[in-house]
Formats: structure tokens, sequence, C-alpha cells
């Protein structure tokens, strides 16, 4: 599946600034490109490789422009950085001191084989390294993905919410690493007998295999000291 690059120049300016001025500024970087056409504080620039910026400044003096290419395409990702490193440079000239701050953001890839971006329980959107997504099955009551981080190694989300990583070790010592893991730590005190209750035996037979940091509990169903087995959960299920 194709994605796309999407690069972000934001800046802010002061009310010296004239945004009509900064607009006509740049347009001769994007023409230089082959992109076209211009309108009063609002530029949509494309050309014939596909490669798209939008220029937008608004009354109160934020400055946007952003810039999309196709992610396949090596020389869109030039021409983009291009015109990001052209597009910064002429709004200093341009703008001198009515310039606030300026930043340039890291780019955002929508539409890949694998979904990079996961939201927070706080909504807030987290972007992960993923590489590859090793494990992906639905059981009667939620989806269960791990998906693996160059980063963080396997990453269990649950219906969408990231649980844990492999990276995780010091959430393992204190409190699951995995599914397994308190059981995991529970064996390690050498108690007499302790008896585990699954609730979903999908994500179980995803972690046996994917999430290894529990070491082998979850392999058998009964160890030296321990036992599992799995219950079927009336009402609603709940992550």
């Amino acid at each position: 599946m194709a994605a796309a690059w999407h690069s972000t120049l934001d800046l802010m300016l002061n009310t010296k600034a004239d945004g009509e001025t900064i607009l006509k500024g740049l347009q001769s970087i994007f023409q230089e490109q082959g992109m076209a056409e211009p309108h009063r504080y609002l530029a949509t620039y494309t050309n014939k490789t596909g490669s798209l910026t939008n220029l937008r400044i608004y009354s109160h003096g934020l400055e946007l422009l952003d810039l999309q290419s196709y992610d396949g395409d090596a020389q869109g990702k030039e021409e983009i950085n291009s015109l990001l490193n052209k597009g910064e440079e002429r709004m200093k000239e341009l703008s001198q001191d009515s310039t606030w701050w300026m930043r340039r953001l890291p780019p955002i890839v929508p539409g890949g084989t694998i979904d990079r971006y996961w939201p927070t329980a706080d909504g807030l959107l987290v972007e992960y390294n993923v590489d590859e997504v090793v494990y992906d099955e639905d059981s009667p009551y939620q989806n269960i993905k791990i998906l693996h981080s160059k980063q963080f190694g396997n990453i269990l989300i649950l219906s969408g919410n990231v649980n844990l990583a492999e990276s995780d070790l010091t959430y393992t010592w204190a409190i699951v690493g995995s599914d397994g893991g308190i059981l995991c730590e529970i064996v390690e005190l050498k108690l007499k007998m302790v008896t585990m209750i699954e609730i979903d035996e999908v994500v179980i037979a995803g972690c046996k295999k994917y999430m290894r940091t529990c070491g082998d509990v979850l392999d058998y169903l009964k160890g030296d000291c321990y036992t599992r087995f799995s219950t079927i959960p009336h009402g609603s299920f709940s992550d």
C-alpha cells in the first residue's frame, strides 16, 4: 500500500508582518519546481510528479507550509527537503524581525502498510518506529496485535490501545511485563502454589510466542508451583 510523505514548516509572525508580501515572495520557489497556482493568502502548488504544497497565512500571523510527496519516490523526498530549506530561508529574509518563532516538524507518513501512529489514553498521537506486524488476531472480546519496533522490541496492542513492550523491563518487575508477567514474578518468589485465571486465550497465545519477557510460564498449563486455566467472562469486556 502506498504512503504519503507529509512535511510541515510553520512559523508565527507578529503584527509587523505583511502576509501578502511573504506569500508573493515565496511563489517563485514553487514556480521553479513547476508548481502552480497561487491565491490570496492561500496557495496550492502541484507538479507532474504528484508533489503538493499548501501555503496558508492566517490574519493573526500563523503561517503554515505543508508539503506532500509519494513515500516511494526518492526524488520526491529530495524535492520536498529542498523546498523546505528554500522556504525557510526565504521566509527568514521576507519576515526579517517580524518572526516570533519558526520550526520544522518531522514528516507524517499516513497510508503505509504498517500503521506507525497510535493514540494514548489521553488523546495524544505517538509514532513508533514499527517495521513488522508479527501477530494480528481477533478474539471474541478484542483485536490483538503485536508489532515489532526497532526501539522497543515487540509491542502488545489491544483494540488499538498500546499496552506494553518488551523493553518495559522496569514495568515488568513492578507489575506485568506481558500477560503472564505477574505469574513469572510470583513463580520467582517460590510460593507453594499459584493459580492464574486467563480472560482471553488469544492474547495468551500471541504473548506466549512473541512477548518472551515473561519467560516460559505461558508455555505450559501446569508448572512446579502454578496452574493456568481460562474462564469465559460474563457481561461486557473491558481492557
